[in-house]
């Protein structure tokens, strides 16, 4: 490169000479005077085809400085293949090749060379233009995600990576790259989007593989991948090919940047991973107007990258995603209505289903070029409202908590709700209305479908006249009315509603890092459907006076059941302490029994409210009850032992710890918690053990945590991690789970194994309050002996120590995951995991 240099400059002085010396009339007996050059289609090279039957190919627009000669690489290829031109003096020329028929494929290689000279110095520049002959006249010839993406659906894969059948294993998968990688806008830069060269419905893929990364390959490049050792999952209902770190990716130029897909909203389920734009028009919620594409975590009042868009007909709701990556991320969205493209997908987790887009660039919102004109606000009473749009509603305000503000109105003979709920009100005194309860109000605003409830969103607030509104007597909700309120909701959806109720439970008071939380405990009610009952958003003010392990009673407002978590969310509107009812909590969960048995016991700690005359009992129920103990008689501290003998069966032992507030031992009980108690079966003696050390070994983690699932491998076994980063000086993995409810690892299935028990080291200085489970992939529920440890039961001088979770219950070829409760970065040094 330095020779070629020296002599171009070398050439140059001696050209700038020439020319104070002498002139020349004869540029086209020598050729080209100056440096050639010769494009493409703006490229290096460029791709046509025909189909079988022949005939002209699409024009190659070819632009040269300086003359160019046409010439065939591929032998015989001028017997079938006619250019319609074999040279040019330069300038800019369409050329198309002209192709006889056949009954093969075949395809030929031309080369085109421009020339030039300086100073008598012959230069020359080339392109080259191959040229297809295929059934289905594709440059980018047979392409088969629509055949493979069929195979895997077949497979009915979970979340959980599965590896792929071996007729799909012997496959070799290729089509067209239709994400962007300079986006940054598909998950993560180890995914890309694939689809078939005929832009068929169902015919796209989302690809995984560390390599992706580092190729950085172009959107309209073919890639030909083995699908050796591949696996499939879904992840948030998305089809995911996860390829192999040990295949070979191959990749060639396309024709180019692809053109999206023109479909209608509705049809976005059918081309999930295909490069699409929206044929409506659409325009963003007006409350996302005006603010970046992602204004960071829900958790901390941002939109998590989800901006609301509805079609200007019909008002079709759907979702704009810009990943915390994401070039665009913080450009403003506009107050503009069009066009939008990027690729298609569709969100899938509990109850959300929510159509969406990823625009890959900035480029894919270019298409939201017009003004959108004021909105118009149909006026209506609250049962009126049927349907997503911009409504204006003359309602009384009736409760309030930190986020939202519920109105009431009376018409059709009932009284009607209706929730307002504004996500940027994130502290205690950020609502503005918190004062107005008990006054008119107009509302106006955009309504949207939320979890089967129609919702305002940060609507436009105008308060009136004081006003008393009759909210009549509010239904009871035991545990048999709760029960049925979720349940009638689990099964369609279209059954939630807002009611007024009152309860009475035993309030938990937890401080999180930025607020408290307030659930309650409500004697009798399962936790087969409903996990919690949350205070929702909770007015610290209300709660002076009362604290945690209080029986109280509530009144307020059901807003839905969160079929994903198993949340009940109640706004609450008055709460008083109760100084009568008896209650009984235990705060212990007790960790799983070693098999060897244990004389010295666990202290399983428990609150009692309003005992009056009783006193506190303990016993063991079940078919296993014979396998554990605790003291008989009355319980006189705060916390009883439980112990347990040698299990010698190669099964698990579980029973029910009850601790209960009677007259008498063995009397009748006026109040009463449990607990399931659980011991590990007896080794079978042909124990498998996975060992991750962190301490010694990064294994190529970020040093950034990203919401999206990514992988690294020990040994054989493929782990999986979310909201997780390395610290690469002090040599730990972080669960980021300070504010996150979805930071975990997910542990191998092995094929035969069962996975008993799992060994976590925190590092020195850690947290002290942080927890961890073992619980499914599917369910943040724990599995028997997996239930939430802290690191501080006891922590020892030197700050690190280890949690051990004897297992019952898992099932073998069943991945389970490591999960960090939300509250406390989880800092983990190393993992022993133990498989039988």
């Amino acid at each position: 490169m330095k020779t070629f240099n020296f002599w171009r400059t070398l050439v140059c002085t001696v050209m700038a000479v020439a020319a104070f010396t002498a002139c020349s009339d004869d540029d086209d007996e020598k050729g080209f005077s100056g440096e050639p050059s010769i494009t493409v289609n703006g490229a290096s090279s460029a791709a046509v085809a025909t189909d079988l039957d022949g005939g002209d190919t699409q024009a190659v627009e070819v632009v040269s400085a300086g003359p160019w000669t046409l010439s065939f690489d591929t032998a015989g290829a001028d017997t079938w293949c006619t250019p319609s031109a074999m040279s040019s003096k330069g300038g800019t020329t369409m050329l198309k090749f002209n192709l006889g028929q056949t009954t093969a494929e075949r395809e030929a290689t031309v080369k085109l060379t421009a020339t030039g000279q300086i100073a008598g110095y012959p230069i020359t520049r080339t392109a080259t233009i191959t040229v297809k002959q295929n059934q289905g006249g594709s440059v980018v010839g047979d392409t088969n995600i629509a055949q493979i993406r069929t195979l895997l659906k077949a497979m009915n894969p979970g979340e959980t990576k599965t590896t792929v059948t071996d007729e799909i294993a012997a496959m070799t998968i290729k089509g067209v790259v239709v994400s962007v990688f300079s986006g940054h806008n598909f998950g993560n830069d180890y995914n890309i989007a694939v689809q078939d060269a005929n832009n068929a419905p169902n015919s796209g893929l989302t690809l995984n593989a560390n390599k992706f990364k580092d190729l950085a390959i172009p959107a309209g490049s073919i890639v030909t991948i083995p699908l050796t050792a591949a696996q499939v999952n879904t992840y948030n209902g998305v089809l995911q090919l996860a390829i192999d770190n040990g295949v070979t990716i191959s990749t060639e130029a396309g024709t180019g940047e692809p053109t999206p897909i023109e479909i209608t909203l509705e049809q976005v389920p059918n081309y999930e991973s295909q490069y699409v734009k929206i044929q409506e028009v659409c325009q963003p919620d007006a409350s996302f107007i005006g603010k970046a594409w992602n204004t960071g975590s829900y958790n901390t009042g941002g939109n998590s990258g989800n901006v609301d868009f509805v079609t200007v007909d019909g008002n079709k709701p759907f979702v704009v995603r810009a990943g915390s990556a994401a070039v665009f991320k913080n450009e403003l969205v506009p107050n503009k209505r069009g066009h939008i493209q990027g690729i298609a997908g569709v969100y899938i987790k509990g109850s959300d289903n929510d159509l969406q887009i990823l625009p890959r660039d900035a480029e894919d919102l270019a298409g939201l070029n017009e003004d959108i004109p004021a909105p118009d606000y149909t006026k209506a009473t609250i049962n009126e409202i049927d349907k997503a749009g911009n409504f204006e509603v003359e309602a009384t305000i009736v409760g309030v908590h930190q986020k939202g503000v519920m109105f009431a109105d009376n018409a059709g003979g009932k009284n009607n709700f209706i929730l307002a709920f504004n996500n940027e009100w994130t502290t205690q005194t950020a609502n503005p209305y918190k004062g107005n309860v008990n006054y008119k109000a107009t509302v106006k605003g955009t309504v949207k479908d939320q979890y089967g409830l129609w919702q305002f969103n940060a609507p436009e607030i105008t308060v009136g006249a004081e006003n008393t509104f009759d909210l009549g007597t509010p239904a009871t909700f035991d545990a048999t009315a709760i029960d049925a309120y979720a349940k009638a909701i689990v099964a369609d959806q279209n059954a939630s509603e807002y009611k007024y109720v009152k309860l009475s439970g035993v309030l938990t008071i937890k401080a999180e890092s930025t607020y408290n939380s307030y659930t309650l405990a409500v004697t009798g009610l399962s936790d087969e459907v409903v996990k919690t009952i949350t205070m929702a958003y909770g007015f610290d003010s209300y709660y002076n006076g009362i604290v945690s392990g209080d029986v109280v009673d509530v009144e307020g407002f059901a807003l839905g059941f969160d079929t994903s978590k198993g949340n009940l969310n109640i706004m609450v509107t008055k709460v008083a302490k109760n100084t009568s009812t008896p209650a009984v909590t235990i705060k212990t969960v007790p960790t799983a029994f070693a098999a060897a048995g244990d004389a010295e016991g666990q202290e399983i700690a428990f609150t009692v409210a309003n005992e009056a005359n009783n006193k506190v009992f303990a016993k063991i129920e079940g078919a296993d009850a014979g396998q554990f103990a605790v003291p008989a008689g009355e319980i006189t501290g705060t916390s009883v032992k439980v112990t347990a003998k040698e299990n010698t069966a190669e099964t698990a032992k579980t029973a029910k710890l009850v601790i209960y507030l009677a007259a008498a031992e063995g009397a009748a009980a006026v109040a009463s918690d449990e607990v399931e108690l659980v011991q590990s079966r007896k080794s079978s003696g042909t124990e498998l053990t996975v060992t991750v050390d962190f301490a010694a070994n990064s294994y190529d983690i970020p040093t950034k945590e990203s919401d999206v699932e990514a992988a690294f491998t020990v040994g054989t076994y493929d782990f999986i991690y979310r909201n997780a980063k390395y610290y690469t000086n002090d040599k730990y993995l972080m669960l980021a789970a300070k504010s996150l409810d979805n930071s975990y690892i997910t542990c191998p299935a092995i094929a035969g194994k069962t996975l008993v028990k799992v060994v976590a080291t925190n590092r020195k200085g850690a947290a002290k309050a942080a927890a961890i489970a073992i619980v499914p992939t599917d369910s943040t529920t724990p599995v028997g002996g997996g239930a939430s440890q802290k690191w501080t039961d006891p922590l020892p001088a030197d700050g690190a120590s280890d949690i051990t979770f004897n297992l019952s219950g898992t099932a073998a070829n069943t991945a389970y995951r490591i999960y960090a409760i939300k509250g406390n970065n989880a800092q983990l040094t190393k993992l022993v995991l133990t498989y039988e």
